[in-house]
């Protein structure tokens, strides 16, 4: 029979021995509230804000149906979104915010190039990995080795516009718009770079501010030129005005444009007068995929009108780095990185991921959509990827 001394001790025992046990375990294993943060930021006012909103729709219902699923390694994901209204300085403030304050290690950025260049060096700086969604600056990705991106860069987009409208439209004589800033100034280089490869004249460059919707000068300019074509760089905003400015004014040569202007709103603005025109860039929204009619009617359901090229690629990237997290095994980010740099054949909504180059850019074909009826139809892939290779330094 044990001592009243010798029974509180082996109690006391039993009671040290029980928590010793329940503080290893907490330490060992996620506790039931812990939460996978990834960080966000995305123009969700201001000019930018159309595109904003449907990237923070897409990335919000790629959170939910991930922690519906169980989440990620015991533990749910937790969205940590910030606007940077696609100005560099908001992206520098809510990229040091997301670092400092909510302690975020893992972060998709959808915004445009000017905001991701920005926010890509204190990411960097910090060790914190970043996925650019759809920004296109050659920056973004040269900041270091946490930085990867989702989308052709600049160049390489206006690379391949030159291969299309030089080998499958065989058209000689264009006229190229190009928007003055980081996006546009980036993918028109890649055109003029690649143009005469094609046996391209480039008859006349014209530049716009992202500020302008009136055209008339650069309409009259095109109308003299009398091209084979007109390539235009921009957003569907400053888009949709220009292509029905031109037709208006009398242009009735083939336009192409840039990815960005891949939306639904540029039709909408332009109207009639989008008819016939190319998007290089642009995602084939009738492929046979399943996963991609889920996404398409699920969108639909949730915002209330269908998803445009950022929101496809925003709600891929946030289930890659997903995947990645799996791969990894971990949240680490130097870990995630790792397993980032590895992925091969990896289907995105947008199409299929072949893998990333040295410098963490994608290497995939790229379509080429045209408005027919009112909608945007696949119209071309471009597979020659040795055309329009990323640089890998």
């Amino acid at each position: 029979m044990l001592h009243p001394v010798s029974k509180f001790v082996s109690r006391a025992g039993t009671i040290l021995g029980g928590l010793l046990a329940a503080a290893v375990l907490a330490l060992t294993a996620p506790a039931a509230n812990a939460q996978i943060k990834i960080g966000f930021q995305a123009p969700l006012t201001g000019f930018a804000a159309t595109d904003g909103k449907s990237a923070m729709i897409a990335a919000q219902m790629a959170i939910d149906e991930i922690n519906a699923d169980g989440g990620l390694l015991g533990q749910k994901l937790q969205l940590v979104p910030y606007d940077d209204q696609a100005k560099p300085d908001q992206a520098i403030f809510t990229a040091n915010k997301l670092i400092g304050e909510d302690g975020v290690k893992l972060v998709v950025n959808a915004s445009y190039s000017a905001s991701g260049r920005a926010a890509a060096s204190v990411f960097q700086k910090a060790g914190v990995l970043m996925i650019a969604a759809y920004g296109v600056h050659p920056d973004i990705t040269t900041a270091g080795d946490f930085m990867f991106r989702l989308v052709h860069l600049g160049p390489p987009q206006g690379e391949a516009t030159a291969l299309f409208i030089g080998k499958t439209l065989h058209l000689k004589r264009i006229s190229a718009i190009t928007m003055d800033n980081d996006y546009g100034q980036a993918t028109m280089d890649g055109f003029l770079a690649a143009a005469s490869k094609y046996g391209i004249q480039v008859v006349n460059k014209y530049s716009y501010a992202l500020s302008d919707r009136q055209f008339g000068s650069i309409v009259a300019s095109v109308k003299r030129d009398n091209p084979d074509g007109v390539y235009a760089t921009g957003y569907f905003f400053t888009g949709g005005p220009l292509i029905s400015q031109l037709r208006a004014g009398g242009v009735t040569a083939p336009i192409i444009g840039s990815q960005a202007f891949d939306s639904a709103t540029l039709i909408k603005i332009a109207g009639p007068a989008a008819e016939g025109t190319y998007v290089v860039d642009s995602f084939d929204r009738g492929r046979k995929d399943a996963a991609l009619q889920k996404f398409f009617a699920d969108f639909q359901k949730r915002a209330g009108y269908p998803p445009e090229n950022v929101a496809a690629i925003t709600y891929s990237a946030i289930n890659l780095m997903a995947d990645a997290i799996t791969r990894a095994k971990s949240a680490d980010p130097a870990k995630v990185r790792d397993a980032l740099a590895a992925t091969k054949n990896y289907a995105l909504l947008t199409g299929d991921l072949i893998g990333f180059n040295k410098l963490h850019e994608i290497i995939m074909p790229i379509n080429v959509n045209v408005v027919k009826d009112g909608k945007f139809v696949s119209f071309v892939k471009l597979d020659d990827l040795t055309a329009f290779a990323p640089p890998d330094k």
